[in-house]
């Protein structure tokens, strides 16, 4: 299975049968407002476009769902809503709110927020076929310890996909499914 990053109906019709569909935020803030800033783009923007993108196809869709819109109430409402729409993964990302795209505008989301967020979004998530991934685009950000508290957070809330920028420091972790992200390119690489 491989994961094409999509903003056009053409490209989703035109989609071999092995391939999946990733609706990068950042790809279309360029394509809607031209400007390379997932975090100029509201939940309503991003749930309108994908419907248009869903009703082509009954293929796995990942959305992006930044760093939850807000605080972890929005983060619980954007969830339920994405599921709503037919998301098949849900990406949240470790950043303050809004998401930046540009790695040198990127700021971590403290640890008592990402677990906040967390939280809300695993009591939001009630659909039996999405899942929910956590993207640590401020990996390289992390001491050691800043890296080992945000595992440990994902033990204690059983999540175990991961999504790691391609020059992410790596991770030897048996307990987690490790998905590589190509961030220039916003295509997933595994």
């Amino acid at each position: 299975m491989t994961y094409q990053t999509v903003v056009s109906a053409q490209a989703v019709k035109s989609a071999s049968k092995n391939q999946y569909f990733y609706l990068s935020g950042r790809q279309l803030a360029n394509q809607l407002l031209g400007e390379d800033n997932e975090g100029l783009l509201s939940l309503s923007e991003y749930l309108n476009y994908f419907d248009y993108l869903r009703v082509l196809t009954n293929k796995t869709f990942i959305l992006d769902g930044q760093s939850g819109f807000g605080n972890p109430l929005n983060t619980y409402n954007s969830i339920k809503k994405m599921e709503n729409h037919g998301a098949d993964i849900i990406l949240l990302n470790d950043q303050q709110y809004p998401s930046h795209s540009r790695p040198d505008q990127q700021k971590p989301a403290e640890l008592a927020e990402l677990a906040g967020k967390l939280k809300a979004a695993i009591d939001a998530h009630d659909a039996e076929n999405t899942d929910l991934w956590i993207k640590f685009d401020c990996w390289n950000q992390y001491s050691q310890t800043e890296k080992w508290e945000r595992l440990e957070l994902l033990s204690v809330l059983s999540l175990s996909d991961i999504v790691l920028n391609e020059d992410a420091d790596k991770l030897d972790e048996s307990s987690l499914n490790i998905h590589y992200f190509a961030a220039d390119e916003q295509e997933f690489l595994n």
